[in-house]
């Protein structure tokens, strides 16, 4: 039986605990935050959970075993090292740091310990995109080109990071699962529309292996709430809307590609193919859910964690290349 501490349920920590509270394997659930008004509001709806107004006295204690941290991003580092020294598990929400050496450190330590270090980049666990993956690997999708996302809507306005870091690790953990490889170089162009302070409006496009292209956009101001990640290949193009309940994934068997190598344009040929649209039956179990029993799974039989500490550690790497393209006005950076 497992121990577990959310530090952290303002806003994202009650999403874990509602799933939590069915795994068998889950004894007790500590809840941690600085609001004791929202302690004694989960403590009516959640009558077996117990609370903590300071996370170091979840961290100190002995009967926890593994630490579910969901605080604002700029101390995830100093909880998860706190943790993991103290001999804690530790599930982070995503991104692990605002910082890639603090992510190596923690990555580091969590090897030298022995604890599982996990980063929810729910995403991962999402059986949509898992079915996308399958088409990859499978080559249903023949040689990929190109990965375009979009993840618009109006706010939620964050004071903590800007709109590439509140949004882009989603898009970014997907496209490093989709192609098993990190961006060669990453540019990136914004926008400080609604507060002059970071950009609400983001353009990302990186270069991959084997010349494919990623695209995301990113945006807090467009009234046209969008949550879409495409990939074009070959032989098809495969689609996934999260908004879409009914048929969240597609795969278009049309695509186009040459015929075969030329050495002029005269001899230049295209091969256009034509198929069915296909929509897969889809697990539509809670991503988060999945995500809390892979955790538990990890902790339970010494397993690693697909969403590791190394690649909490890629995904932030990425995000400080945007950081760095973003300042240098678009400016390619390597990775």
């Amino acid at each position: 039986m497992i121990n577990i501490a959310i530090i952290g349920c303002g806003h994202w920590g009650p999403n874990y605990l509602r799933n939590l509270v069915h795994f068998k394997c889950v004894n007790r659930i500590f809840c941690c935050d600085t609001n004791q008004g929202v302690l004694d509001k989960l403590k009516i709806s959640y009558h077996r959970i117990e609370t903590i107004a300071d996370y170091k006295s979840a961290i100190k204690n002995q009967d926890i075993d593994a630490i579910i941290i969901a605080t604002p991003t700029s101390t995830h580092f100093t909880i998860a090292k706190e943790a993991i020294l103290a001999g804690k598990h530790v599930l982070v929400e995503k991104p692990l740091s605002l910082k890639y050496e603090e992510c190596t450190e923690l990555e580091q330590l969590s090897q030298k310990t022995g604890k599982i270090l996990m980063v929810a980049h729910t995403f991962i666990y999402n059986p949509a995109v898992v079915k996308i993956k399958e088409f990859i690997d499978k080559k249903q999708l023949g040689d990929i080109y190109y990965i375009h996302s979009t993840r618009t809507h109006l706010g939620l306005i964050r004071e903590d990071v800007n709109a590439a870091w509140d949004l882009a690790p989603h898009d970014v953990s997907i496209f490093l699962y989709f192609l098993n490889s990190m961006p060669l170089t990453v540019s990136a162009l914004g926008g400080a529309f609604l507060k002059k302070s970071r950009e609400d409006v983001v353009f990302v496009n990186m270069r991959f292996p084997q010349g494919i292209v990623g695209n995301i956009h990113i945006s807090w101001a467009d009234s046209n709430k969008v949550r879409v990640v495409e990939v074009i290949g070959s032989r098809a193009r495969a689609v996934f809307n999260d908004l879409d309940n009914l048929e969240k994934v597609k795969l278009y068997e049309k695509g186009i590609s040459t015929d075969k190598p030329y050495d002029n344009f005269g001899e230049f040929q295209y091969r256009l193919r034509d198929g069915d649209i296909i929509s897969p039956k889809i697990d539509l179990t809670e991503p988060v859910k999945l995500l809390c029993d892979h955790f538990l799974d990890c902790i339970i039989n010494n397993k690693k964690p697909i969403t590791d500490g190394k690649n909490g550690s890629d995904v932030v790497k990425v995000m400080r290349a945007i950081d760095e393209s973003l300042k240098n006005g678009g400016m390619p950076v390597n990775v």
